[in-house]
């Protein structure tokens, strides 16, 4: 997976092999996200508060064009790696992309969307880290 130190990890735990590759699928996710210049890639740990998925992982771009070429780069580098989506939304003109990896949800948004919505406050009570770099 690479140098552990791009990212911070607070409070994010793998304790077997399941969890850990779901982390790794996130940690994927959100590099492929901040390669494509993606801002303030998130990951969001939902094992603890909810069943349908294990993690978010939250970016944002200016444009609505390079919040559809970040959520492909996500698919490509995913898909790669041989995780499919499940589901994408990657509809012409949307300002919030959603890929469905069913244990890791891929959310890319326009920086107004990600303001408007929020999902990092909304999810305040999970542990969440930060892409850095």
């Amino acid at each position: 997976m690479g140098d552990e130190s791009a990212i911070r990890r607070e409070g994010l735990g793998t304790d077997d092999n399941g969890e850990a590759l779901t982390y790794e699928m996130a940690v994927l996710a959100a590099r492929a996200a901040g390669e494509m210049f993606a801002r303030d890639v998130t990951i969001i740990d939902l094992r603890e508060l909810v069943s349908y998925t294990d993690y978010f992982v939250v970016a944002s771009a200016e444009t609505e064009r390079q919040t559809r070429r970040v959520a492909e780069e996500v698919i490509e580098k995913m898909i790669d790696k041989g995780h499919r989506p499940r589901s994408k939304r990657l509809d012409e003109g949307t300002s919030w992309i959603s890929l469905d990896f069913v244990d890791v949800v891929v959310h890319v948004f326009t920086d107004e969307a990600r303001d408007y919505y929020r999902l990092e406050s909304l999810w305040r009570s999970a542990p969440q880290e930060r892409l850095e770099g």
